[in-house]
C-alpha cells in the first residue's frame, strides 16, 4: 500500500542501516527458525471471528469460560491464566528469554517455564531485529518494517509497537474479517498489565506509552475498514475509542 504509520523503532542512523542492515539480521533469524506457515496458511481462520486478549486492568479476574469454541489470541504472559487461547502472540524476544531464564519466577510466585512448556496453542513471535534461535516450540511470523496490509502470511505483518497491535495484524493475516477486542483498555490506573508478574512502572510514563499505541491503531483503522476487517473493542470504560463498542454478551449471543 506504500502507506507508513510509524516507524517500529527511531534509528540514529541513515536508510540504509535501518532497511539492511536491521532486516537482515531479521530475515536471518526468520531463516534460522521455525515458520507459522508451518502450521497455518492465510485462509486457516477465514469466516471466523477472533477474540484477542491484551493486558489491561480490565481483566483482572474475568472469566474466560465463554471464550472456549472461539479463536483466541493471547498477548504474552495471557498463556498463564487463560491456556485455551489458540495462539500466544508476543512482539518481545527478551520475553521468551526471561521465560526461559526464570526472571519472571519470583515475581510470579511460580515456575512460569512449566505452563509455557504444557501450553497447547501456538506460541508465535514476531521475528526479532537481531540474531536470535528460539526452541522448536516457537514459531516465527515475518516482520515488515513499514506498515502494508499484505495478501498472504508468508509475507508477513507489520507489528507496530506493541504486541496488541501486531497480534489484530496477524488475525487478519489469519483470515479473521471480524475482531473483538479484550484487555485494550488504553490507560493504566493501578499497574501496567492485569496477570501481573511485571516489574513496578512508573504509570505515568505507561500511559504515555499507551496513547503512542492508541494514536497507531487510529492511524491503521481506515486501511483496515477499506481491507474489509472490522474491529470491534469490548473492553469497558477504555481511552481507545475509534472502534464500535460492544459487550462481551451481545457478540457471544450472535
Amino acid at each position: 500500500m506504500g502507506y507508513i504509520i510509524t516507524p517500529e523503532q527511531k534509528y540514529s542512523g541513515n536508510e540504509d542501516y535501518r532497511n539492511y542492515i536491521i532486516m537482515n539480521k531479521s530475515n536471518h533469524s526468520y531463516g534460522i527458525n521455525k515458520k507459522i506457515t508451518d502450521a497455518l496458511n492465510t485462509n486457516s481462520w477465514a469466516g471466523r471471528r477472533c477474540f484477542i486478549l491484551a493486558g489491561g486492568e480490565s481483566l483482572k479476574g474475568f472469566d474466560f469460560t465463554p471464550l472456549k469454541n472461539e479463536l483466541t489470541i493471547g498477548i504474552n504472559k495471557a498463556f498463564q491464566f487463560y491456556p485455551d487461547t489458540k495462539i500466544n502472540y508476543s512482539m518481545d524476544s527478551d520475553f521468551y528469554s526471561a521465560i526461559k531464564d526464570g526472571r519472571y519466577d519470583e515475581i510470579s510466585g511460580e515456575k512460569l517455564l512449566d505452563k509455557w512448556e504444557s501450553y497447547n496453542g501456538l506460541r508465535v513471535f514476531l521475528t526479532p531485529m537481531d540474531i536470535r534461535q528460539f526452541g522448536d516450540e516457537v514459531y516465527l511470523i515475518r516482520r515488515n518494517i513499514d506498515f502494508r496490509l499484505n495478501k498472504t502470511l508468508n509475507e508477513g505483518i507489520f507489528g507496530g509497537r506493541n504486541s496488541g497491535f501486531g497480534a489484530v495484524m496477524l488475525a487478519r493475516s489469519l483470515g479473521c474479517r471480524n475482531i473483538y477486542l479484550l484487555g485494550y483498555d488504553m490507560k493504566a490506573k493501578v499497574t501496567s498489565h492485569w496477570h501481573g508478574g511485571y516489574p513496578n512502572r512508573d504509570m505515568k510514563d505507561f500511559n504515555k506509552k499507551l496513547a503512542g499505541y492508541k494514536q497507531e491503531f487510529q492511524e491503521a483503522l481506515p486501511y483496515l475498514l477499506q481491507d474489509g476487517v472490522v474491529v470491534t473493542n469490548l473492553s469497558p470504560d477504555s481511552d481507545l475509542k475509534c472502534f464500535n463498542n460492544d459487550t462481551l454478551e451481545n457478540v457471544l449471543k450472535v
